[in-house]
């Protein structure tokens, strides 16, 4: 009510506007200095009424660590952006390619219990070919760093190998796949269309998928049909082309809708390729393409032209010339069998005659060591080691 009178003639009276700004402030001071007046009765009457007053809160004693985190909060700096960072603080290692890396490509085909030829290696032997990688401490790697390794996004070590397998024999999984699995050795399985879950020696889906669970196997394409891709029939130019594409695209697109995968690495059926199918192929999506020409694979290699060394059963020449590096010798390149020396399924690789630890008496004995289920060997490659004891002689 005063307000709104006081509010009309200032209104009406301007130049009493002054005059009563200065009555309002009067008027405030007033009515702090009465609440003050009042406070101080109120606390004598406290007093005199026996009422104790409200004790003052005392703030706790800070622990030292308050003390220090309170330091730490009051200097002006903390939040200061442009501020030089502390130089006792670890900086990130620049990343540093490294492309002086050898990598040595594995090529096999297919596996068997027993006996051995060009494409068919022994199971005993293979297992000794891992074990004698592994001894060696040449790392394995996927095929992948290989590309990233080209790429420029991943190092290599300065030696290593990569295990590939060609065509989808069942062999695969049963002989090599548990001798990787054990060691931890990445491989790629390289399958083309025509020879995938029909039956016979083929591996299946599930097979393929199972290897694949594990993170060590990858597949890559091998063509549809396994033709040589520069075999020329009755087809001119531009249908030889597009057959060409349909071996390339068609093998890619099949392994991609079954196994729910990216293939981005192509095998060339037999090792035929030129440099228009090369083009071909990288055009198509294969980043990486391999062959069959025993040459390690460095950083001037062209990845449409990886070298692989095809290794035999039959003979340990590629096997010796592909973990060769740098001068350090070939790996396992002592093959000492011993008489006791089983099968996957528990049968003698040696049969020997007289049996081990038997007494011979006579002073010429002849010894007989039947080899067949070793594979195809070399007889001048063979040797054996006697030992003697005063009894007689014992053959080990």
């Amino acid at each position: 009510m005063i307000l709104s009178s006081l509010r009309a003639i200032l209104c009406r009276f301007p130049q009493t506007r002054f005059l009563c700004f200065l009555m309002l402030i009067t008027s405030l001071l007033a009515v702090q200095t009465g609440c003050s007046r009042i406070k101080e009765k109120l606390q004598r009457l406290a007093q005199t009424a026996g009422v104790e007053p409200a004790p003052t809160v005392q703030e706790p004693v800070l622990t030292a660590e308050e003390e220090k985190l309170n330091a730490a909060l009051a200097d002006p700096k903390l939040f200061d952006a442009s501020a030089p960072e502390d130089d006792a603080a670890p900086k990130a290692i620049p990343f540093e390619l490294n492309r002086s890396s050898i990598v040595s490509i594995l090529g096999y085909h297919d596996f068997r219990d027993r006996g051995g030829d060009a494409m068919l290696i022994n199971a005993t032997k293979f297992r000794e070919q891992m074990q004698a990688i592994k001894d060696s401490k040449i790392p394995v790697v996927p095929l992948n760093d290989v590309l990233e390794w080209r790429n420029g996004r991943k190092n290599l070590p300065e030696e290593c190998i990569v295990i590939t397998m060609d065509d989808g024999w069942v062999g695969v999984y049963t002989y090599a796949y548990p001798v990787l699995k054990e060691l931890g050795f990445p491989f790629t399985v390289y399958l083309y269309k025509k020879y995938v879950n029909i039956g016979g020696r083929s591996m299946t889906w599930v097979q393929l998928k199972e290897m694949m669970d594990t993170g060590l196997c990858s597949v890559g394409s091998h063509s549809v049909s396994h033709d040589s891709l520069r075999k020329k029939t009755k087809r001119s130019d531009a249908e030889q082309q597009l057959w060409l594409i349909s071996e390339f695209k068609d093998s890619k697109d099949f392994l991609e809708e079954h196994l729910k995968i990216p293939v981005t690495s192509f095998a060339y059926p037999y090792g035929n390729y030129d440099q228009a199918i090369l083009q071909t192929g990288h055009q198509l999506g294969y980043e990486t393409q391999v062959t069959v020409n025993g040459q390690k694979v460095t950083w001037e290699t062209p990845l449409g032209e990886l070298g692989r060394y095809i290794i035999h059963g039959d003979n340990d020449t590629n096997f010796k010339l592909a973990t060769s590096f740098r001068g350090r010798g070939e790996i396992g390149s002592s093959r000492a069998l011993r008489t006791d020396a089983t099968t996957p399924d528990g049968k003698p690789l040696v049969d020997l005659y007289p049996r081990p630890d038997t007494t011979i008496t006579e002073r010429q004995p002849l010894i007989e060591a039947r080899l067949a289920g070793i594979g195809t060997i070399v007889p001048e490659s063979v040797s054996m080691r006697i030992r003697r004891n005063w009894a007689g002689a014992s053959a080990v």
